[in-house]
């Protein structure tokens, strides 16, 4: 008897303990928006994405064996070179470098004008095509990127673009000044966008007074 009371004592203290736990975590307070943008300033500059494009150009002949006559390879690296803060104001430094060229992008971005951010994953496909005896093979490696989109309704998104090299074409049709919407960067890495992601969004509830923050 004296056994059996013993561990319903123990569980209700352990039940006890459970609960109260519960409720100091419950009461735990979420992230200021000051040390929000500290880990985002310290951990926005870690995100990466290099990629390698390959072109080959493969001739095949009646009566002779395929030749390789062309292969061109095309390496690219993006990276967020700087992420600072003032208040609700977000500066980011963006560089695009390929093998002859560098393409670097400041942005500012009113944290409380902005809608929300988002997290997808870019798929980067390959072609072929044929011209007379010659097959080109293009690949991109990897064959995806994770991408943190920074969405708003309006044009609040003010960036400047300067390059130097020789910039390919898909590049140098993009102006070089402007306001956007949105505002995307890529990452190799699978598990460091989520957590900024969600620090991202709890600084934008943050900025705007009339949402009620979520903790992340």
């Amino acid at each position: 008897m004296c056994n059996r009371r013993g561990m319903i004592l123990a569980v209700l203290a352990l039940a006890g303990l459970v609960t109260a736990k519960q409720s100091a975590l419950a009461q735990a307070p979420s992230p200021t928006l000051k040390e929000t943008t500290a880990w985002l300033a310290s951990h926005l500059t870690t995100l990466a994405h290099t990629s390698r494009k390959t072109s080959v150009t493969i001739r095949t002949k009646k009566g002779k064996p395929p030749k390789e006559v062309d292969r061109q390879v095309e390496n690219t690296n993006e990276t967020i070179s700087s992420a600072t803060f003032d208040g609700c104001s977000m500066k980011l430094g963006q560089i695009i470098k390929g093998d002859d060229y560098i393409v670097t992008i400041a942005s500012i971005i009113p944290l409380d004008h902005l809608v929300k951010a988002s997290l997808s994953v870019e798929k980067q496909e390959g072609s072929k095509k044929q011209d007379g005896d010659d097959a080109t093979e293009m690949t991109i490696a990897p064959a995806s990127a994770v991408v943190i989109s920074l969405e708003s309704q309006t044009n609040v998104i003010t960036w400047k673009r300067t390059s130097t090299g020789s910039v390919p074409l898909e590049q140098a049709t993009i102006p070089y000044q402007g306001n956007s919407p949105t505002l995307s960067f890529r990452s190799d890495d699978e598990s460091m966008p989520p957590r900024i992601l969600n620090a991202l969004n709890h600084a934008i509830q943050l900025c705007q007074v009339a949402e009620k923050p979520e903790p992340f």
